[in-house]
């Protein structure tokens, strides 16, 4: 098994032309990216809007409002996808049709792939392989929770879905795990008794996480943001376990909905104290 990266994140400036404007919306960062793919590779395109066991892409705003210019986050979790999209985003030259988000017409900027503190703290790059080879157990693992995070669980009995909106240690990472296990190289699967025993021994120290909404084009979608702080468990491969899940999130995503806006997520360290 190689190391060479197949797990990357990017964050995209984009500057809205002629007087467009803006309501950020999911489905219509979602658009925005395929639109991007499809330039370049259409059949890649219409399979990556598909439906998917796990689709291999996130997308999500990361600015919030109606502020400009606006940050596009993408992660590709698949190493395929890395080409046609630095191809598609060659592409977007001056003179060319601007992109859309939404109703709104959009002029291509910086794209940053490289981590803070040279790059973006929400951009990187790493492999399945690397992130499971470097994994070091912690006391300690902080997550933030930048977009609209939310946990399905199942429907009720009239159908409708059963959404959780709190950052239970035994739902997040359960949902980190399920994502790696679909996603990783199948040497690298994920041993989840393991996780189960380490979830019983992880408790949450502090978090501060309010709930809020997302547009997705059908009505408004319920989710939470916020900083939540986990206390591991105290044998090494449990905590390293969880370690590892917490420095997959940048690339993969918390949660319902990643490829329309939601679950950003990324490990942060004791120096960035929650507020």
């Amino acid at each position: 098994m190689n190391d060479f990266p197949d797990l990357y994140a990017f964050v995209m400036t984009l500057y809205p032309e002629g007087g467009s404007s803006l309501r950020p919306q999911g489905h219509g960062a979602q658009a925005l990216f395929l639109d991007l793919v499809r330039q370049v590779e259409p059949e890649l395109a219409v399979q990556l809007h598909a439906e998917a066991k796990s689709k291999p892409y996130t997308v999500a705003l990361l600015s919030r409002g109606q502020r400009v210019p606006v940050e596009l986050r993408v992660s590709l979790l698949q190493a395929e996808l890395f080409q046609p999209f630095v191809q598609a985003l060659l592409r977007q030259m001056p003179g060319e049709a601007p992109l859309r988000l939404g109703q709104a017409r959009l002029r291509l900027g910086d794209v940053i792939g490289t981590p803070a503190p040279k790059g973006h703290s929400w951009a990187g790059y790493s492999s399945f392989a690397e992130l499971h080879s470097r994994a070091e157990p912690a006391h300690t693992v902080i997550l933030e929770f930048a977009s609209a995070t939310v946990i399905g669980q199942g429907s009720r009995a009239d159908g409708r879905p059963r959404l959780a909106l709190l950052p239970d240690p035994a739902l997040i990472f359960p949902s980190l795990a399920k994502r790696w296990n679909e996603l990783a190289p199948a040497p690298l699967e994920l041993d989840l008794a393991l996780l189960k025993l380490a979830i019983n021994e992880t408790v949450v120290t502090r978090y501060h996480a309010e709930s809020t909404e997302i547009d997705l084009g059908k009505g408004p979608q319920k989710g939470f943001v916020g900083v939540c702080a986990y206390e591991l468990p105290r044998d090494p491969a449990q905590a390293r376990l969880l370690c590892l899940l917490a420095d997959a999130a940048l690339f993969l995503g918390v949660g319902m909905k990643t490829a329309r806006g939601m679950g950003l997520c990324r490990r942060l360290f004791e120096r960035e104290a929650i507020r």
